[in-house]
């Protein structure tokens, strides 16, 4: 047991943290709860950060991102308790399928935009967007996690950061070629813009370089992604591409924003679903939302008690 949940298997595990699957003791409900080790957090970067991700998290409610239900701390461990998302990586989905049709590929890249968009709306960045990031629900629709490398930036002074993080396949260029600052917000476009290329094609759009096939080498990573026109397969659309070519733009200043990906022809059919605002997201009543109601509370109260 840890707090009210049985711990069951595990669903994940990475340098300094294991997820496993848990189910509160009184309602069964499953969780998805990421334990971290106190003695693997034992500098004040990864406290920082572990902290950021809990405070982001926190300030979030949107349909298409994990929900934060309970923070349980022990002796040996900082259990982050979140919605459990039993559909698996998107990473896997689009494995299992070679690559997605376009249909579903807009389903769910709209689904991304919109939670991304909710994102910079309340001043965050997540810095490290990536397929194995995403997740997918038992009914098949996106769920962002792992804010460990999230920021929240303050609207007066834009959103400029000096901090190089997330995953060399999915960063944009500025962030290894440039020594100022950069723009988290076209940062996150530059990711999901290598997201939607990897749904319609089924494979990341910078890997072929033969010299450098796993882009170990950072830079020389970047330098190709310079200096590559951007190519298809034949059988992504030429709306698709269009907008791939707008939001895989190497130079930040002439990358597309979120206002023109939202717009773009392709994602038409779910135009609607962009017209939220922050308040209607925050309030929507679904399945996810009356757990949390259900839940949230509950997990609380029990954690006080003990």
């Amino acid at each position: 047991m840890f707090g009210p949940y049985l711990l069951l298997q595990t669903l994940g595990e990475g340098e300094f943290a294991k997820v496993k699957l848990g189910m509160h003791n009184d309602t069964g409900e499953e969780v998805a709860i990421k334990l971290i080790r106190r003695q693997s957090v034992d500098n004040t970067p990864r406290i920082n950060k572990i902290g950021r991700e809990i405070s982001v998290l926190r300030t979030i409610r949107h349909p298409n991102i994990i929900s934060l239900f309970d923070v349980i701390e022990t002796e040996r461990y900082i259990g982050i308790v979140i919605e459990y998302a039993s559909g698996g990586e998107l990473f896997d989905h689009i494995l299992a399928h070679r690559y997605l049709r376009e249909r579903d590929a807009c389903r769910l890249f709209a689904q991304l935009m919109s939670g991304v968009h909710y994102l910079h709306s309340k001043h965050i960045v997540h810095r490290d967007l990536k397929l194995e990031n995403l997740l997918l629900d038992r009914n098949r629709n996106i769920m962002i996690t792992d804010f460990g490398f999230a920021n929240q930036f303050d609207s007066s002074t834009r959103d400029l950061m000096s901090t190089s993080c997330g995953s060399p396949c999915y960063a944009a260029p500025e962030l290894v070629i440039s020594d100022g600052l950069y723009v988290g917000t076209g940062v996150d476009i530059w990711s999901c813009g290598v997201i939607l290329y990897a749904m319609l094609a089924g494979y990341l759009p910078f890997d072929d370089d033969p010299s450098n096939p796993d882009g170990d080498n950072i830079n020389q990573l970047y330098n190709y992604i310079l200096a590559t026109t951007l190519v298809f397969p034949d059988y992504i659309s030429p709306d698709a591409r269009d907008l791939l070519r707008m939001m895989l733009v190497p130079d930040p200043t002439k990358r597309c924003n979120m206002k023109r990906i939202m717009s773009h022809r392709w994602l038409r059919p779910y135009a609607p679903m962009f017209q939220y605002s922050i308040e209607d997201l925050e309030v929507r009543i679904n399945g996810r939302y009356c757990i949390t109601r259900i839940l949230g509370p509950t997990v609380t109260l029990l954690t006080e008690r003990a």
